[in-house]
């Protein structure tokens, strides 16, 4: 581009997910959140990236949250808008060149995304990056509300004429050693859907940000070479590796459990959330039911195209997190 692409982004004040409490995946913990907005306003504000954009745009619901007030403080333009209003959306990204959506994939949440799709197709908007950051539902060989509504959303896109990039990245690493996923620390056990030889990967949450910043850099250098979907991961490894290196950390023994693959799916698909319900309530039996089938593993990726050698960041590694948070 001849001169740099101003963006903005939606979700950029608060999470991509919400609160997950569900006994029915052994998860003790009410405060743990998926959240990606602030990771990629830190990536855009950095100093590997910011010389390469021009202006930074939060789209939010409110300006005079403290959230929006912090934002501004750092340089970004707060934008307040009605997400029901295809007129003010457009309004708002009037000028812009890329729009990055993070908010979270409620009913509501993929409702926006659809208004947003087409004010940014009505306001010139060049590029969009929609709100994937998980597994690479392509991938999936089951029906979820969750999936299927970004898959309307990227289908919407296209049909809108919006030249897009979806950044997939299965796990995100802050969030995954819990026993929701299999990992119950306390009681020194990994538990796989599966076997243990299944390979899945993992994204630090600052690494994601960073990946939405590098496919920025490198549409405004060269469009051609973004791909349609590309799949990131900051580290690849087994249910055994990550058992492995739970015990030389901790130093004592961790116990490998494994549970049948096809039960689990029986289970998994009965409780598949039905017109009405709450789409997020019970995510989380079918992440780790796509662990069982290979669809969680990033090893072959893209990370080279968009952080050449390491050149802009350190992709952060399981060994560096854990050992970081033992004590925790």
């Amino acid at each position: 581009m001849s001169s740099l692409p101003s963006i903005a982004i939606a979700g950029a004040t608060g999470n991509i997910g919400k609160l997950f409490d569900d006994p029915r995946v052994g998860c003790p913990n009410p405060n743990l959140l998926f959240t990606t907005g602030t990771y990629i306003i830190d990536a855009l504000l950095s100093p590997a990236f910011r010389p390469k954009f021009g202006d930074i745009i939060a789209l939010t619901r409110s300006s005079t949250t403290e959230a929006s007030k912090a934002l501004i403080a750092r340089g970004i333009k707060v934008v307040e808008v009605d997400t029901k209003n295809v007129d003010n959306l457009a309004e708002a990204l009037k000028g812009v060149d890329v729009f990055v959506d993070a908010m979270v994939s409620t009913a509501d949440g993929l409702a926006a995304s659809s208004n947003y799709i087409k004010a940014a197709a009505r306001s010139g908007v060049k590029f969009y990056i929609p709100s994937e950051f998980g597994f690479d539902h392509h991938r999936m060989d089951f029906e979820h509300p969750v999936w299927d509504g970004k898959t309307v959303i990227e289908e919407e896109a296209v049909k809108a004429g919006l030249r897009l990039s979806r950044i997939t990245v299965v796990l995100f690493l802050e969030d995954s050693f819990n026993p929701a996923f299999g990992f119950d620390i306390p009681n020194s056990t990994v538990t796989v859907v599966g076997t243990a030889d299944s390979r899945f990967s993992f994204t630090a949450k600052a690494d994601i940000g960073y990946s939405v910043a590098g496919v920025i850099a490198l549409w405004a250098e060269n469009p051609s070479a973004v791909p349609h979907t590309l799949h990131v991961a900051s580290d690849t490894m087994t249910y055994g590796e990550v058992r492995d290196l739970l015990s030389k950390t901790y130093g004592r023994e961790f116990k490998l459990v494994t549970e049948d693959a096809d039960e689990y799916r029986k289970k998994a698909l009965a409780e598949i959330p039905k017109p009405g319900e709450d789409i997020l309530g019970n995510l989380l039996l079918y992440l780790r039911l796509l662990h069982a089938n290979g669809v969680g593993d990033h090893s072959v990726n893209h990370n080279e195209l968009i952080n050449p050698g390491e050149k802009y960041w350190k992709w952060k590694k399981n060994a560096e997190y854990i050992e970081e948070t033992k004590s925790a």
